[in-house]
């Protein structure tokens, strides 16, 4: 199937889902059929092990955002489709190049719509033969009986009220421009230029040192000897442990004596402390990636610098523990948030990352090495933190705590409104009718495709 074909078909299944319609079981449709089309274009893509877990992303986070639409469900739905559509396109494409050529093409695309002669593929044999029969035969014969039929509708009564009792309820701006959002979104979809320019990059971004580096070493610094950078990494290495050791001594005393009172009290100053470590750790493999970018990685002789790096590593992997245990402390008196949530996953990056730069050293790796890991892990957790109902498990989880916020549970979360209804019923006093109008109006008011599975299958009453 042509290129064009698919953009108009993907625009006129866009407009049909998303005209006068909110975000819901239509988003995951849409993917649906993207990803069906795509296979159908390639069918031989599924004998890729690495596709088929590419399509198995699409067709996750679609159910889980037909199921509960939030904003992590469209997200990974957007994601994993772009990500599959590119992989098909070029399965030797890194995910980070992906990402790169993705973000250049919408904005390239208001450029590459009127180059019709790429994207249009004609037949180079019959250069413009097709075009210029549809346009002759039917856009612009039909262009200009719809002017003639406008003047003669307008200039008389009779074909007025005629043409009034077939005339469409349709809002022709929303129509016109969701029609272009539509266009846009399947041209960037389905077009997906990749440029010379963006192939030589994603070449040079290489997991390992090719043989000329790995003989020709080369300081950082034209003005630094090698010997003297790898003292340089060592003595910087050993100070760093030295005063990781003794701040994780520091950090863990002082949160251990701290009551739950003061943690209710200095909530927020703790969050922020939390935050800082993990910007250490993100800057603790930065330190990895500078001294062993190249030359340091090969010199002879550099045992004590991989230790003192490995043993960086392993010092900021204990930071990773007591800042997960601070904060399941932290949950354990003040009970979960999204935020909450969103540390422990930023923690799991961070044991990911850390690891990774272990295998770097070990493995002798490029530093785009642990950049290209990252990036999928990344990827990944998206995919995994889509496929459950957050706001439900926070929710059950706050509610058998004493002193729980209601108001947060109720404004702040959705896909938990059965929960509360159960709490309400419990606890009369603390019933919120806005709860129960939320959950009626997603049932019974929103239209099918605007709807999410999760209130249709579940009753409120």
């Amino acid at each position: 199937m042509k290129k064009q074909v698919l953009i108009f078909i993907s625009t006129i299944l866009f407009i049909a889902v998303f005209y006068e319609q909110e975000v819901g079981i239509n988003l995951s449709f849409f993917a649906l059929v993207l990803l069906g089309l795509n296979i159908y274009q390639k069918p031989g893509i599924l004998k890729d092990k690495k596709a088929i877990v590419l399509a198995l992303c699409v067709i996750f986070s679609s159910l889980s955002n037909a199921w509960l639409f939030t904003f992590t469900t469209f997200i990974a739905v957007i994601i994993s489709s772009f990500v599959f559509r590119y992989y098909t396109v070029d399965p030797k494409l890194k995910l980070f190049s992906q990402a790169l050529i993705n973000v250049s093409n919408w904005f390239a695309a208001v450029v590459q719509v009127f180059q019709v002669d790429d994207w249009f593929e004609y037949d180079k044999e019959k250069p413009k033969t097709k075009f210029l029969k549809i346009f002759s035969y039917l856009i612009l014969p039909f262009l200009i009986l719809s002017i003639f039929f406008a003047i003669y509708v307008a200039s008389s009564d009779m074909l007025s009220n005629w043409y009034n009792q077939f005339e469409l309820d349709i809002d022709i701006v929303i129509f016109i421009v969701v029609a272009i959002l539509g266009f846009y979104f399947s041209f960037v979809f389905w077009n997906a230029k990749i440029y010379d320019t963006f192939k030589d990059l994603d070449d040079s971004f290489r997991l390992n040192f090719n043989h000329q580096e790995k003989e020709q070493l080369k300081p950082t610094f034209g003005f630094l000897e090698i010997d003297f950078e790898k003292i340089s990494g060592i003595i910087t290495l050993i100070c760093l442990n030295l005063m990781l050791f003794a701040f994780i001594i520091i950090f863990n005393v002082e949160h251990f004596q701290t009551t739950t009172q003061q943690l209710s009290e200095f909530s927020s100053k703790i969050h922020g402390q939390i935050n800082s470590l993990i910007g250490s750790i993100v800057l603790a493999m930065l330190v990895i990636l500078f001294y062993f970018k190249g030359a340091l990685n090969f010199i002879q002789n550099n045992n004590y610098l991989v230790f003192l790096s490995k043993t960086w590593l392993a010092l900021n992997g204990i930071l990773v523990l007591s800042a997960t245990i601070q904060n399941t402390i932290y949950i354990d008196a003040l009970g979960l948030t999204y935020k909450r949530l969103g540390v422990y996953l930023f923690l799991i990056l961070c044991v990911v990352g850390l690891f990774y730069s272990y295998q770097k050293i070990k493995l002798q790796k490029t530093n785009f090495y642990l950049i290209d890991k990252m990036s999928w892990a990344v990827f990944y957790s998206i995919m995994g933190c889509a496929l459950f109902n957050w706001g439900n498990m926070v929710t059950r989880y706050n509610l058998t705590k004493e002193n729980v916020d209601l108001y947060y549970l109720e404004n702040s979360l959705k896909g938990n409104e059965k929960l509360l209804l159960d709490f309400y019923r419990i606890h009369p006093s603390r019933y919120n009718n806005e709860v129960k109008e939320r959950a009626d109006h997603n049932k019974e008011t929103v239209p099918f495709l605007s709807s999410q599975l999760y209130y249709k299958v579940n009753r409120f009453d």
